[in-house]
């Protein structure tokens, strides 16, 4: 019976270490400030899956746009 609940508290401690690890891994990476000659933008948030920004343009607005979606960026709102 010693070895079955060793066995039970391994294997639960091992099931809690790896959903924590996977939680903290799934977490989205925000940096602060990206700048580019097309925008600017600034991290107003951020949850488990997504950064949240406000962009600037220096440049026409397709122009900006195409530059936004370039690296990664898309529009929730006009």
């Amino acid at each position: 019976m010693n070895t079955l609940r060793k066995y039970l508290l391994s294997a639960s401690v091992t099931i809690v270490l790896s959903l924590t690890l996977a939680s903290v891994t799934a977490q989205a990476w925000c940096p602060e400030e990206d700048h580019t000659e097309e925008y600017s933008c600034y991290n107003t948030g951020e949850d488990d899956c997504y950064c949240y920004y406000d962009c600037y343009c220096y440049t026409d607005q397709d122009s900006c746009d195409l530059a936004l979606f370039r690296n990664g960026y898309s529009k929730l709102m006009e």
